[in-house]
């Protein structure tokens, strides 16, 4: 579950100390707006639009954002990341934390600050959840942007969380891919991405621990070697790369992109994996398929190959 969450986001958070328990209870008012593919509600603090590319709102000019993450498993379970040593072990640097009861649920509003891009960005993360789903809400943007650390955490404490809502898992992404005859079937849709695996479940529990995930970049990258861009992306998975052994130039759906094969090991168990990574490029955003396994090798690469030739984008409204 750890590596198949750190495949789709890297946040970790400290829980130091707090400052006693706030009680957060919203109604949905009139500001409020849906985030679609969520069940989550928010008011976004002026000239913040709806997000393009993920479930959120963002400011262009100033570069913030605010994203909202649904991850499978009890916040109980999930909230035991949030240490000291995974906050600086993903370069983050704490700065305070609050206690939450959030809606009868529970959780904690962090604060934490990141390098990026050689600038220090300010995250605001509310994470809350139940025994079956945990949501993280961050709040990011230039730290040197003062003027923004009060809207976007209030903006976030606006949060209104409905539950009993449904979620078509499909609706939310601008792309297509069938997995039809293929032996995987669809687990989860999280953060903008599709999970695909043998049994339908998170974490999986197929021997040869099988996945395919597709996603879509969040943010606007120009790329101008996308043979290197695609190879220092696929240094960035957890998973220990040990070899590469093919990259190979693809087109799929029109657009052009990067497939790549390597041997690697899962850091966690020090399992064989192999890995399969495409990256197919559009102007400045790309979509990334990933697949990996840790038994029958060329079957489940064969698989993920064939899936990845499905990919479509759905046709713009």
């Amino acid at each position: 579950m750890k590596k198949l969450c750190l495949l789709l986001i890297i946040v970790a958070c400290s829980i130091n100390f707090c400052f006693g328990q706030k009680t957060i209870a919203n109604d949905v008012s009139e500001a409020h707006i849906a985030i679609a593919g969520t069940k989550i509600s928010m008011v976004p603090p002026q000239a913040f639009t709806v997000a393009a590319n993920f479930a959120g709102f963002q400011q262009d000019e100033s570069g913030a954002s605010i994203m909202v993450l649904d991850l499978p498993g009890p916040f109980s379970e999930v909230s035991k990341a949030f240490t000291e040593e995974g906050l600086k072990s993903q370069g983050m640097t704490f700065v305070a934390s609050e206690s939450l009861d959030f809606q009868g649920l529970d959780g904690m509003l962090l604060t934490v600050q990141q390098e990026a891009y050689g600038q220090l960005f300010q995250k605001h993360i509310l994470a809350f959840g139940n025994d079956k789903e945990t949501v993280l809400i961050n709040g990011t943007f230039p730290s040197d942007k003062i003027e923004l650390h009060e809207p976007v955490r209030d903006a976030l404490l606006t949060t209104f969380y409905d539950s009993t809502k449904e979620i078509d898992p499909f609706g939310t992404v601008d792309f297509e891919i069938s997995s039809d005859g293929g032996g995987l079937i669809f687990a989860k849709s999280m953060a903008s991405s599709l999970i695909f695996n043998k049994d339908g479940k998170l974490p999986s529990q197929s021997e040869d621990q099988a996945n395919f995930i597709v996603g879509k970049a969040f943010s606007e990258t120009l790329v101008t070697d996308k043979k290197q861009f695609a190879s220092a992306r696929l240094g960035q998975l957890p998973i220990e790369i040990d070899s590469i052994i093919a990259t190979t130039s693809v087109e799929i759906d029109g657009l052009p992109g990067i497939e790549i094969i390597a041997d690697g090991r899962n850091p966690q168990n020090n399992n064989e994996e192999k890995v399969y990574q495409v990256m197919l490029f559009e102007e400045t955003l790309y979509y990334i398929m990933l697949g990996s396994c840790e038994d029958n090798f060329d079957e489940n690469i064969k698989m993920f190959q064939n899936m990845a030739k499905t990919f479509k984008r759905k046709p713009l409204k």
